[in-house]
């Protein structure tokens, strides 16, 4: 967002190939130290990180993400110990398979680990919904008041400069899910 902006604070998510994550800059920060950023940490197991693995585990139900990043990992690396994933849905690093798609729609299923298949759109804007929730919890925790999602806060998703319209706009959509 430019200086001018009358939003309150900047978001972006960065929904990578492999790697994901969030940071934001308040609009009164950024006009007195533009380099001013919060950036969310990702606790691996081993140490702290800025971005955590772009990773999703959903519940068998297909429709509620039960965990992303590390977490997702590490869950299921618990059910698969105790032979409880089956019925779970793992998905890593599975952005590319939107651009590599020609005949990408709404209705574009993508396969998770195993091999099955659920939209892409549900698995993305769960994940997307995930990250602006986890800014959002973690901005509770250092401001006194709840932000609006859409009058606030200027939103940024990234997408790579080599993606098509159809690919980008499928990621638009997936974010407004």
């Amino acid at each position: 967002a430019s200086v001018k902006s009358n939003k309150l604070l900047v978001a972006a998510i960065d929904f990578g190939t492999t790697f994901s994550s969030w940071a934001c800059s308040f609009r009164h920060d950024f006009l007195k130290e533009p380099t001013k950023i919060l950036v969310k940490e990702w606790n691996s197991g081993v140490g702290i990180s800025a971005k955590a693995p772009t990773t999703a585990l959903i519940r068998p139900d297909g429709e509620t993400l039960h965990a992303f990043g590390y977490d997702a990992e590490d869950k299921y690396a618990t059910f698969a110990e105790n032979n409880e994933h089956k019925d779970w849905y793992y998905f890593r690093r599975f952005k590319m398979s939107l651009f590599k798609d020609r005949n990408l729609s709404r209705q574009t299923k993508i396969k998770d680990e195993s091999g099955k298949e659920m939209p892409a759109m549900k698995v993305i804007s769960l994940v997307i919904r995930y990250l602006k929730d986890d800014l959002h919890k973690e901005l509770a925790s250092k401001i006194t008041r709840q932000l609006s999602y859409e009058e606030e806060i200027q939103w940024v998703l990234t997408v790579p400069a080599i993606w098509n319209d159809k690919a980008r706009s499928f990621m638009r959509e997936a974010a407004i899910q």
